[in-house]
C-alpha cells in the first residue's frame, strides 16, 4: 500500500511539471489550425491565405517536435484528386494526387484500367468440326487472353472548389503511362496550369541509409473512400519490404491506417508531409487453416502501400518510355532527425 502511495505522487509531480513547463503530453500544436479544414471559403485567395499559414504552423510544429501528422490532411487538400473512370454505362472511383507543379498525377493502375478476356490467335488449344459446302472441316478454337484496357474517360475533381477559383467541378486527365507490374499509372491534368503551378505532394527525401519508412514510424492515408470525397486516416507502419506473388516487383508498407474501397491510389504520407508510399489494396478475410476456428476470418488493419522505391522505378521508366520530364518536389527530415524521433 506504501509502495502503491508513492507512485500516485511521483506521477503528481511528473504531470505538474510538465503543465508549468507549458508542454502537451498529446502534441496538439498544430490541431486548432487544422480544424480550419472544415471552414468554407469565400475565394481562392482566402484558402490560399489559410493554407500558407498551416504549412508555417506545421514547419515550426514539426522543428520543435510537436507535429501533428493529421494537419497534412489540411496541407493537401488541393493535391488532392477523386478520380472517376468511365466505359460506356459502367464507372469506378479511386484517387489522384498531384506530384509536380505542371499537373502530373500519379495512382494505381487499376483504377484508370480494366481487364478484358479476348481471343489470342496465338494459342490454339483445339479444333471442332465444320461443315462448310458439304465438306467437313476442321476449324481451330483458340484460346483467350487477358488485355488491359484505358478507361475512356477519366476525371479528377477537387473537393474545395475554390482551391484555384477554377470554374468546373471536373478535370480530365489524360493517362499517358501504366504497368500493370507495378499497379501505377501516370497521369496529366490536361488544362492550363493556373498562375504559380498546381500543389503537389512532395517525395521524401531519405538519409544515407536509404530507407523511406520504419516500422513505427507514424503515417497518414488519404483518398477518396467509397467515393465520398478526401478523407483521412492515420496510423502506424506496421512493417515494411512485404512481397506479394501478385506484384513480384513491388514491395509494400504495411500500415494499420484504414483503408477502404476508393482509397486506391491515394498517397501514404509521413510526419514531415513527404510521400512514402502509394496506397494499393488491403487483406478483407483469408481462408480458414489450423489457426481459424471458422471458414473465413476477418482481418483487421492490414493495408498496403506501394514503397516508394518502386514509385520512382516506375516514373524513371515512364519518362523513358514517353519522352517527358517528371519533376517532382522532396522533402526530408530535420537534420539529426528521423521520423521515429520527431514523433516521440
Amino acid at each position: 500500500m506504501k509502495r502503491k502511495i508513492t507512485l500516485c505522487v511521483v506521477l503528481v509531480l511528473v504531470i505538474s511539471l510538465v503543465c508549468l513547463s507549458g508542454c502537451s503530453l498529446f502534441g496538439n500544436s498544430t490541431d486548432d489550425i487544422a480544424k480550419q479544414q472544415s471552414t468554407s471559403y469565400s475565394s481562392s485567395a482566402d484558402y490560399q491565405a489559410i493554407i500558407a499559414s498551416l504549412k508555417e504552423a506545421l514547419q515550426q510544429a514539426t522543428a520543435s517536435n510537436q507535429a501533428n501528422i493529421g494537419a497534412y490532411a489540411s496541407v493537401y487538400t488541393n493535391c488532392l484528386l477523386n478520380i472517376t473512370c468511365t466505359e460506356g454505362s459502367s464507372s469506378v472511383q479511386g484517387t489522384g494526387f498531384i506530384i509536380t507543379k505542371d499537373g502530373y498525377v500519379l495512382t494505381n493502375n487499376h483504377v484508370v484500367t480494366y481487364d478484358m478476356q479476348v481471343e489470342d490467335r496465338d494459342k490454339i488449344i483445339g479444333y471442332r468440326n465444320y461443315y462448310y459446302g458439304g465438306r467437313l472441316e476442321q476449324v481451330p478454337v483458340y484460346g483467350t487472353k487477358t488485355v488491359n484496357y484505358v478507361y475512356s474517360s477519366v476525371v479528377g475533381s477537387f473537393d474545395n472548389l475554390n482551391t484555384y477559383g477554377l470554374q468546373t467541378s471536373t478535370h480530365a486527365l489524360e493517362v499517358l503511362y501504366t504497368d500493370p507490374a507495378y499497379d501505377l499509372a501516370l497521369c496529366k491534368l490536361t488544362e492550363t496550369a493556373p498562375e504559380g503551378g498546381w500543389e503537389c505532394i512532395p517525395f521524401y527525401e531519405v538519409g544515407n541509409n536509404g530507407v523511406t519508412a520504419m516500422r513505427g514510424d507514424q503515417l497518414l492515408v488519404l483518398g477518396n473512400a467509397r467515393g465520398f470525397g478526401l478523407s483521412a486516416t492515420s496510423g502506424l507502419v506496421s512493417a515494411t519490404g512485404k512481397k506479394f506473388t501478385d506484384y513480384p516487383a513491388l514491395t509494400f508498407i504495411q500500415t494499420d491506417a484504414a483503408i477502404n474501397g476508393g482509397n486506391s491510389g491515394g498517397p501514404a504520407i509521413n510526419i514531415y508531409g513527404g510521400l512514402v508510399g502509394v496506397v494499393n489494396s488491403k487483406f478483407v478475410s483469408v481462408i480458414k487453416s489450423s489457426y481459424f476456428s471458422s471458414e473465413i476470418e476477418d482481418v483487421e488493419g492490414m493495408g498496403f502501400a506501394i514503397e516508394l522505391a518502386c514509385v520512382k522505378t516506375f516514373i524513371r521508366a515512364a519518362e523513358e518510355s514517353k519522352n517527358v520530364t517528371v519533376s517532382y518536389k522532396t522533402v526530408s527530415a530535420p537534420q539529426g532527425q528521423t521520423a521515429q524521433s520527431q514523433a516521440a
